[in-house]
C-alpha cells in the first residue's frame, strides 16, 4: 500500500459507493464525503465552506477537477459528463485504482522538480542520476527531501528550494506550504 490517501467519495445516489468506501477504509485510507447523511442538500461546501474536503486536502476525488486532484470514477462510462477529466475508471479493485493516479501525480511532479533542479545540481558537480528526491504530501502541505552524494553550500540549497517552488507552482495540483530539505552524504 502507498501512504494513506484522503479520498473524496461522491455517490450518484446514497449507498452507491458503500463497497468502495469499505474497501478504501480497510486498506487504511481516509474517506471523505461531500454530504452529510442527515441533510437533503448534498454539498457540505455550500453549507459550510470549511467543511469541504477540497478546502483541506484530497489525494483522489470525483469532483476535484478544479483542485487538480486526479478524478477516479466507478460505473459505466457512457454519456459521462466528467469523461474529459477522468484520470482512470475504477474496475473491481477500487483501492489500487485510487492509489495509482496519486502516485502518478507525485511521479510527474518529482520529474519536473528534478528537471528544473538539474542546472543547479550540475553547477554543484552533481548529476540528477546521483540525486534522490522524495515527495511526501501531508494534508495540504508538501515535503520534498533531496539526498545528495556531496555536501552543498547554503546557496545551492536555497536555489534547489526555489526550483521546487517553481515546479509546484506550475503543477496541476494545489499545495499549501512546501518544506524543502537537502541532505548530504550520511
Amino acid at each position: 500500500m502507498t501512504q494513506p490517501l484522503d479520498v473524496l467519495v461522491i455517490e450518484s445516489h446514497q449507498g452507491a459507493a458503500e463497497s468502495a468506501v469499505h474497501a478504501l477504509e480497510e486498506a487504511g485510507h481516509h474517506v471523505h464525503r461531500c454530504y452529510d447523511d442527515s441533510r437533503d442538500f448534498p454539498c457540505r461546501g455550500v453549507i459550510d465552506p470549511d467543511g469541504c474536503a477540497l478546502a483541506r486536502h484530497t489525494d483522489v476525488a470525483i469532483c476535484a477537477i478544479g483542485a487538480g486532484a486526479p478524478l477516479v470514477e466507478t460505473g459505466p462510462g457512457g454519456l459521462d459528463p466528467h469523461g474529459a477529466w477522468t484520470a482512470v475508471r475504477a474496475g473491481d479493485d477500487v483501492v489500487a485504482t485510487c492509489e495509482a493516479p496519486s502516485e502518478a501525480t507525485l511521479d510527474m511532479l518529482r520529474r519536473e522538480i528534478l528537471r528544473l533542479a538539474a542546472p543547479v545540481l550540475f553547477g554543484a558537480g552533481i548529476l540528477t542520476e546521483q540525486t534522490w528526491c522524495r515527495l511526501e504530501p501531508m494534508a495540504t502541505r508538501l515535503r520534498v527531501d533531496f539526498d545528495l552524494p556531496i555536501t552543498v553550500a547554503p546557496a545551492v540549497k536555497q536555489a534547489l528550494g526555489v526550483r521546487v517552488l517553481d515546479a509546484v507552482r506550475g503543477a496541476d495540483r494545489t499545495y499549501g506550504p512546501v518544506q524543502v530539505t537537502v541532505h548530504g552524504p550520511a
